[in-house]
């Protein structure tokens, strides 16, 4: 569930990629961000999803939060092998999760073939990647990617679709019951976060700019996305969607916006597309919900290796409404097998653990003192 300029990944290789000091020591002795082992395991389901990436959520507030997935397993687990097979059945998976009791978990599906929860026709060429979303009384309205096959290029062969659409589900039910499609956005993937600051929802997105992604920004009146939108444009707000400015850029494709307190905090990895290569996760932090965002942190390294490599890794996503109490935030990446470094895949089947999401609890001063 990773979309990048092929272009990028050749440049990539020509110039390498930015090198910063780790952070180990702009971190508090005292603090440390450590591997959730307890909440990972929460991830080790055996029916209905079973392994997957993504893994982007928000409350329900019914006490329970949605969990949501891109390429997704679904059932067919082997519980003697504890393996999968070595092909996901969907494109996007919806799973409901206790906030209290985690271990509480449904997994919400479609009717349709493949069975995602989220399609708009029946052509299988075109499919969601679900992004960022938020409830309002019943509803639960999500975010989508759209995306398409282009027939050539392997693993690559897909493209986004510059459409703008959101899924209406109903939570009582937990039925989808409805899609908007906004048009375009200027070939901006409006889905890299959303939250709301003041009477504004604020609304994060990605452009390709052939050499990573430029972060933008997007604002409309609360909970209400028929009304104008805004962009920024380095200055102020209008409603002319060509002027919008970036914000930020960096060669990933990995963004991740949420406020923090009276922080708003952008999370992205070290570029990835394959077996021992990005390994980091870093923090910045901004006063305003439009940046700029500084103040950089490393905050945590890739560990999840296999016969000594690492994974191709992608994907850091908080989790604000699973609060600990002890100002640690939740955060999730997801890694995708190990490529070409170690053969994952016999006999078409694989360990589901080379596809599951990972956890680790950040202290917010590590993020920034200021929290």
């Amino acid at each position: 569930m990773i979309t990048m300029n092929i272009f990028g990944v050749i440049l990539l290789f020509i110039f390498g990629c930015d090198k910063t000091p780790k952070g180990a020591d702009d971190n508090p002795a005292s603090l440390k961000v450590y591997k959730d082992s307890v909440f990972t395991n929460y991830f080790k389901r055996t029916h209905g999803w079973v392994a997957g990436d993504g893994a982007i959520s928000f409350s329900l507030n019914n006490g329970k939060s949605l969990w949501l997935y891109g390429d997704s397993y679904i059932d067919n687990y082997n519980l003697v092998t504890n393996t999968v097979p070595c092909l996901f059945q969907v494109r996007n998976a919806a799973v409901s999760m206790g906030i209290s009791n985690p271990a509480d978990q449904q997994t919400h599906l479609g009717s349709g073939s493949p069975k995602s929860t989220f399609q708009v026709g029946t052509d299988n060429k075109f499919w969601f990647w679900p992004g960022m979303g938020f409830a309002k009384g019943d509803t639960a309205y999500i975010f989508q990617n759209r995306l398409r096959n282009t027939g050539a290029g392997g693993a690559w062969a897909f493209e986004s679709v510059d459409e703008l659409h959101i899924a209406k589900m109903k939570i009582s039910t937990m039925q989808v019951v409805g899609y908007s499609n906004l048009g375009t956005r200027n070939k901006i993937s409006f889905n890299n976060g959303i939250l709301k600051d003041g009477n504004y929802q604020y609304i994060y997105g990605i452009k390709n700019n052939g050499f990573g992604n430029d972060l933008m920004v997007a604002r409309v009146p609360e909970n209400n996305f028929y009304a104008p939108w805004e962009y920024y444009n380095g200055r102020s707000w209008n409603t002319d969607m060509t002027k919008a400015s970036k914000i930020h850029a960096e060669f990933t494709s990995s963004f991740y916006v949420f406020k923090l307190k009276h922080k708003y905090v952008l999370l992205t990895t070290e570029f990835s597309v394959g077996c021992d290569q990005g390994k980091e996760i870093y923090s910045y932090t901004s006063d305003k919900p439009y940046g700029p965002f500084t103040n950089k942190k490393m905050i945590w390294t890739v560990d999840d290796t296999l016969n000594g490599h690492y994974p191709f890794f992608y994907i850091a996503t908080a989790h604000p409404e699973y609060d600990n109490g002890k100002d640690e935030m939740l955060i999730t990446y997801c890694i995708n097998g190990y490529g070409d470094c170690v053969q994952t895949c016999n006999n078409n089947r694989m360990d589901a653990i080379v596809y599951r999401p990972r956890v680790i609890r950040v202290p917010y001063k590590i993020i920034d003192p200021a929290l």
